[in-house]
């Protein structure tokens, strides 16, 4: 019998894990996801996608379920019981604003009987379910701030294996180069992305919520097996060139951009193109040549329309890893 891949969804308070959680179910198609919440009835679902209606749980069209649990008293009872109602292929647990997702780890990787749960459950769980990933929501508004108030915001970003940068649209350039900044401090491994606002966004978005990834508590375990993996992969494909082309008219932050390709390291081989540099009225150029990688104001973009337009060539690139980490860049004008 298969495992169910385990994905924490957390954030501080607002950020946007309910907004996440709403597009998700709007656009999963083909795959049965089982969400569990606190509050069921924050969840905004078309009422078309409903097929049953339960004291707590909702029955949706193409085996969709969600279900409230409280993650205290009943939790991992509510997991078990999720399973055996619909066997899902992936479950996908909201936390709550204030909670710190390494007690839930540290939970799910033990061996001792789960808190709170019946030993019936805890066979379930031990049995079915397996993590996947911690993503942390963070509102690049005002998360920064949140971050460095909050003991709980802080751990929450440091458990988290991904990051999905949340109101980029409306952030001004200054708060998202500083909400940038603490994520570097803080969890400078963990990746980062963001996702438009349109059906397709929000189909990427889905897709990349539930990628079966590692858990951080697992990885020490697990490194030197993964790293002779990654070896034996790079040796397989580390010369096939991969062109890329990125393409957005929302305004992006010329700093990150230039430390995302930074990042890529030797893997990127040439970028080039037009940025739409937040705040700026003259149009972006940004060149990865060698070594060097730049990007420099050049003429005013003048009346038309505002677009950035950057092909990306290098090794084994993923377009749509590329995709999310620059619309991670984003920024309202």
């Amino acid at each position: 019998m298969s495992r169910i891949p385990f994905t924490l969804l957390t954030g501080w308070l607002g950020a946007g894990k309910t907004t996440a959680l709403n597009r998700m179910l709007a656009s999963a198609r083909g795959s049965k996801i089982a969400v569990l919440v606190n509050e069921l009835g924050r969840i905004s679902i078309d009422t078309k996608l409903i097929v049953g209606r339960g004291s707590d749980v909702l029955e949706l069209a193409g085996g969709c379920v969600c279900c409230e649990v409280d993650l205290k008293n009943d939790l991992w009872d509510g997991v078990a019981d999720i399973v055996a109602r619909s066997n899902p292929d992936h479950v996908v647990l909201e936390t709550t604003g204030i909670a710190e997702p390494a007690s839930i780890l540290e939970a799910l990787v033990s061996h001792k009987l789960l808190p709170g749960a019946s030993a019936a459950a805890t066979a379930v769980v031990r049995e079915r379910i397996v993590g996947a990933g911690v993503i942390c929501v963070v509102d690049a508004e005002t998360g920064g701030e949140a971050i460095r108030r909050h003991d709980s915001a802080r751990e929450q970003l440091v458990t988290a294996d991904r990051i999905l940068l949340a109101k980029l649209d409306v952030a001004p350039r200054d708060q998202v180069l500083a909400c940038h900044a603490l994520i570097d401090e803080l969890a400078p491994d963990a990746e980062r992305a963001s996702f438009p606002s349109d059906d397709s966004g929000s189909m990427a978005m889905t897709a990349w919520v539930l990628a079966k990834r590692p858990l951080r508590a697992l990885r020490e375990r697990d490194r030197d097996r993964d790293d002779v993996h990654t070896r034996a992969h790079e040796h397989d494909h580390d010369h096939q060139l991969v062109a890329t082309v990125f393409s957005d008219s929302v305004p992006l932050v010329g700093d990150r951009v230039l430390a995302y390709l930074r990042s890529l390291g030797d893997r990127l081989v040439r970028a080039k193109g037009f940025v739409h540099v937040a705040g700026e009225a003259q149009r972006g150029f940004v060149e990865r040549a060698g070594v060097r990688t730049s990007l420099e104001l050049r003429e005013p973009w003048g009346d038309g329309p505002r677009r950035s337009e950057i092909v990306l060539i290098g090794e084994g690139l993923d377009e749509a890893a590329v995709q999310r980490a620059l619309w991670a860049c984003r920024a309202g004008s």
